[in-house]
């Protein structure tokens, strides 16, 4: 009976899930889940108290998934096997490859967050656990800064999520881009503090005027 109900309860989170994608939070109702789980419409309110209970499960569920892929990534960076190039690279390669209906669930839970405060802990939650294991990770490579570049690390992963989402590309350019960015963020932090002063005041003095580039309109090619 206990495996009947983890697999009926597991069925109601992934409908939640897939619901949440395609029509985002609000789309979520006790009829909608049971009709996508194929259960009987009175076991949405047996196993959960209420839609924001089950929406909250969906996010806790999302996040256990993605951060169990990345702690591995996180572990081998921490017994010293791979480099951090190396292991920047498998973290692409893993946040990159998240299926779809996941990553827009996540996000659209995190929007309706700024609408509904009932919602903001379990967000809060979310990120807080994304940014500890990017803390971890950075800390085990070698920051000199790692709590303050977790934040940002997150943010910065977020925003390459979303923009993918809406904006499709080749993956070989979102990977690139990415990891990129995480070299960029990672030599910041492992500056010591006489070369981060160095690189302070240099982007504290005036820049050399410098006329603006030329604006490429959509669909021109850079290169043209």
């Amino acid at each position: 009976m206990q495996e009947r109900s983890r697999i009926r309860r597991d069925a109601l989170v992934r409908a939640a899930v897939a619901l949440i994608a395609e029509g985002g939070v609000r789309s979520v109702t006790h009829r909608a889940v049971a009709a996508r789980a194929q259960v009987p419409l009175a076991a949405t309110t047996y196993y959960f108290e209420s839609i924001q209970q089950l929406t909250e499960e969906a996010l806790r569920r999302h996040v256990a998934e993605r951060v169990s892929e990345l702690t591995k990534l996180a572990e081998a960076a921490a017994d010293g096997s791979r480099t951090a190039e190396q292991v920047a690279r498998r973290f692409v390669k893993a946040l990159l490859a998240r299926d779809r209906d996941s990553t827009i669930a996540q996000f659209e839970v995190f929007l309706e967050a700024a609408r509904n405060p009932a919602l903001q802990h379990s967000v809060t939650e979310a990120l807080d656990t994304f940014e500890r294991l990017a803390y971890v990770t950075l800390a085990a490579l070698g920051a000199r800064r790692p709590a303050q570049a977790a934040g940002a690390f997150v943010a910065m992963v977020n925003g390459f999520l979303l923009n993918g989402l809406a904006r499709p590309r080749p993956l070989q350019a979102d990977t690139q881009d990415l990891l990129e960015a995480m070299r960029a963020l990672f030599i910041f932090q492992i500056m010591d503090d006489g070369e981060l002063d160095r690189w302070n005041d240099q982007l504290n003095r005036p820049v050399d005027g410098q006329p603006l580039p030329r604006q490429v309109t959509p669909g021109e090619s850079r290169g043209s």
